[in-house]
């Protein structure tokens, strides 16, 4: 749909041509041959020293651009993500990102495990595969003094937006969900897998300008809280202990206002 097909016959021409290139893979869904035509490219070049990246590093948005040489494109870099990542836009609807790899520093993992390889000099990216192949994946962690701080957080930003759902504002507090959503969400759903029961109930996000509907959301938001932060403890075998008393009553007294 967006074309994603020209631009990896395009993207491995060029990396072809270009001799710095050690090595140039897709890892993810195009790694696992399950990409769709709504995929993000997850591209890795592999340059064999500093110097030679650093060179190709400041010319990163040329050759974005010239991957497909007359698609309008947009790129910007991903240091919220990681050193050496440049995110592509491309006008036909197509999303890349760029890694820019050192071949001396790219330790074999497991999400390099599944790859597509577009060009392979002296065979290196074949091994490395192989390579990601034996890792393990990492156990998810989340310590008891990193729930601590997030449950703290997250008592006092519902009571923020419930308390102004119930006065009828629907405008001030939606920022604070938003926020409860960011700062919450993503730590516990990183734990737990997608097959275990409390992880669903926590994906159902709603807001909107029925301020009585959407404080009735939080209630079953904070329900399906309390659910994940348990599972989490069970999982991790954490040592945390929840003020029950206060959590209850709090529980009861939302449920008497919803």
């Amino acid at each position: 749909m967006f074309e994603q097909d020209r631009v990896l016959v395009r993207l491995q021409q060029r990396v072809m041509s270009e001799g710095n290139i050690v090595a140039c893979f897709l890892s993810g869904s195009y790694g696992r041959r399950e990409n769709d035509p709504y995929s993000d490219m997850d591209v890795a070049l592999v340059f064999a020293d500093e110097l030679v990246r650093e060179r190709a590093w400041r010319q990163r948005r040329e050759f974005v651009q010239s991957v497909m040489q007359y698609v309008p494109a947009k790129s910007f870099d991903g240091e919220h993500v990681r050193p050496y990542f440049h995110i592509a836009l491309y006008s036909n609807g197509t999303k890349a990102d760029y890694r820019y790899e050192l071949q001396t520093e790219l330790q074999p993992n497991p999400w390099d495990r599944d790859i597509r390889i577009l060009k392979d000099r002296d065979g290196w990216a074949e091994q490395y595969q192989a390579d990601c192949e034996r890792a393990l994946l990492p156990q998810p962690r989340l310590t008891a003094a990193e729930l601590t701080a997030l449950d703290e957080r997250f008592w006092v930003m519902l009571w923020d937006a419930y308390r102004l759902l119930l006065r009828g504002d629907g405008d001030k507090p939606f920022t604070i969900y938003l926020e409860l959503l960011h700062f919450t969400l993503p730590p516990l759903l990183h734990v737990l897998p997608p097959e275990d029961p409390a992880r669903a109930p926590l994906l159902r996000a709603q807001f909107n300008q029925d301020t009585q509907g959407t404080a009735a959301h939080l209630a079953n938001l904070l329900q399906a809280y309390l659910n994940a932060r348990t599972a989490v403890v069970q999982r991790l075998h954490l040592d945390f202990n929840p003020d029950t008393r206060f959590e209850t009553a709090v529980q009861n007294l939302i449920k008497s206002k919803t």
